[in-house]
């Protein structure tokens, strides 16, 4: 009977033993509602919710970092890193890692005073005007073709991480700042001294979808498909739109939800 007893055990233990997902290396990276530190100095955000939801749901273990955008990407591409979030899409990064989409944004542009241009064809033509940017981070392709001409041009102020740009743009080193509407309202929130700067909308058609990103190389295909159903499932049971309204309130929440329509990877 004994012997009966322990083969079902294992049985039922050697499975979970053999599909044990993760610890897996994941990043977080500084950006407003997505990951920021609150008054009390504690990380909260849109991102690190997902994370955890996503932990109780598909039983992977990450252990968490924060970086910035560039060494987050030159580590998925080296093998120091398994995951990140709230990714850009783009053919370079499908190659490698698989991309889950689960948000989206659109970008603004804040202007520093009102002699700035207002509209991407003026702001271009100022040979004096600069725009400030974040390292690595990734646009729509309307709005990473004008930051390609405003790069070969010189005109280009990048900053390692959104806290970083931010503060610069305060300080006056840049004529104008690349940001999303999330990062705004955020900035807004805790800086009254931004609503006094005018937002421009220079690509009003374009959005930037945010994706979990899973490196080809180190996680496997079992535990990716995992993570993508588990991410799926928060994204049909309402459990993500929740997540977001709790970060966000119920206007930007909705302007952020993917549509059913968008493909899910």
């Amino acid at each position: 009977m004994r012997r009966s007893f322990l083969a079902s055990l294992l049985l039922f233990v050697l499975p979970a033993i053999a599909h044990a997902c993760g610890p897996y290396r994941l990043a977080f990276y500084e950006y407003a509602s997505l990951y920021h530190r609150d008054a009390d100095g504690q990380y909260r955000g849109i991102d690190k919710d997902v994370v955890e939801e996503l932990a109780k749901r598909s039983g992977c273990r990450f252990n968490t970092v924060l970086e910035s955008r560039a060494r987050t990407w030159a580590l998925l591409e080296s093998g120091g890193l398994d995951i990140t979030v709230s990714a850009l899409i783009t053919p370079e990064r499908e190659r490698l890692v698989e991309l889950v989409p689960y948000l989206q944004s659109r970008r603004v542009v804040l202007l520093q005073n009102r002699s700035v241009p207002t509209t991407s064809e003026a702001f271009l033509m100022d040979a004096k005007r600069n725009l400030l940017t974040v390292r690595a981070s990734r646009d729509g392709p309307q709005m990473e073709a004008l930051l390609a001409q405003l790069r070969e041009r010189g005109r280009i102020v990048e900053a390692p991480d959104q806290p970083t740009a931010i503060r610069a743009f305060k300080a006056g080193r840049a004529d104008a700042l690349l940001i999303g509407v999330t990062s705004l309202a955020l900035v807004r929130q805790q800086d009254p001294d931004f609503n006094s700067y005018e937002a421009a909308i220079w690509a009003p058609t374009e959005r930037v979808v945010g994706a979990f990103a899973m490196s080809r190389e180190r996680v496997n295909e079992v535990d990716r498909a995992r993570l993508r159903e588990a991410l799926q499932a928060m994204r049909l049971d309402g459990s993500l739109d929740a997540i977001m309204r709790r970060h966000l309130g119920d206007k930007l929440a909705h302007a952020l939800r993917l549509s059913d329509a968008e493909p899910r990877r």
